[in-house]
């Protein structure tokens, strides 16, 4: 993390996937206006899924010049209920107007998982406008675990192996994340705020640290170590 966090504080999970679905309009809206498209990586999790049911009511989305990817995914195939793509789909995707052309997958079910790296990596835009990021109890984000490959990878996409989880995962690599226009991170809950006391901070060794200039929507809950504390430079 370089420089003080951007933080943007709200009273519960709701409201911060509420400010984050706001901000996902406002980002799309510009980029049509600007480029004539909009490149987002979705994430997984609970504080997205809140915020997937909030887009999916916001009026003035240009939906059909949406381009949909996926920061991370899971080892599994696109019905499985662990899928963040089937996530996004049940929550959102389905229920809006993106040209199913226009929703890119990772591709999770093949094997190796370096090739369905490989695969993603070639099919990404030159930059995304927004990749979309959570942060684990463990301060993983994406699928860049503490003490995995994928935290020194080149390239777009790497396959990393969680040996804590025992299983495989297809995850932006930092390059990836670093290089879109915006990159936001939706954490909420009191688990997570020790941790974010300490990335705020400079200290620990946390995967969610090496991601750059985020913008952060934070629960009071998770921000509660923040409010007393002034940003790290």
């Amino acid at each position: 993390m370089t420089g003080p966090m951007n933080l943007r504080t709200l009273p519960t999970p709701e409201l911060t996937a509420a400010a984050a679905a706001e901000a996902f309009a406002q980002a799309a809206r510009a980029a049509v206006q600007e480029r004539g498209a909009f490149h987002v990586a979705l994430s997984g999790g609970s504080t997205p899924k809140l915020m997937y049911r909030v887009l999916r009511d916001l009026p003035e989305i240009p939906w059909q010049a949406v381009h949909v990817y996926f920061s991370d995914e899971r080892s599994v195939g696109p019905d499985s209920p662990d899928s963040n793509y089937r996530l996004a789909q049940d929550e959102l995707l389905n229920q809006v107007s993106v040209p199913a052309a226009q929703v890119h997958r990772m591709a999770g079910e093949v094997r190796p998982l370096e090739t369905a790296a490989g695969a993603y990596a070639a099919l990404l835009p030159a930059q995304m406008d927004v990749v979309l990021l959570g942060m684990g109890d463990d301060g993983h984000t994406a699928s860049l675990f503490p003490g995995t490959d994928a935290l020194g990878a080149g390239g777009r996409v790497a396959a990393n192996f969680v040996p804590r989880l025992d299983t495989g995962r297809l995850t932006f690599t930092y390059a990836e994340i670093n290089a879109a226009r915006e990159r936001w991170i939706l954490v909420t809950g009191a688990g997570k705020a020790e941790i974010l006391r300490q990335v705020q901070a400079g200290e620990g060794n946390y995967p969610i640290a090496g991601v750059q200039d985020a913008v952060w929507f934070v629960d009071a809950a998770a921000g509660a170590e923040l409010a007393s504390r002034p940003p790290s430079a």
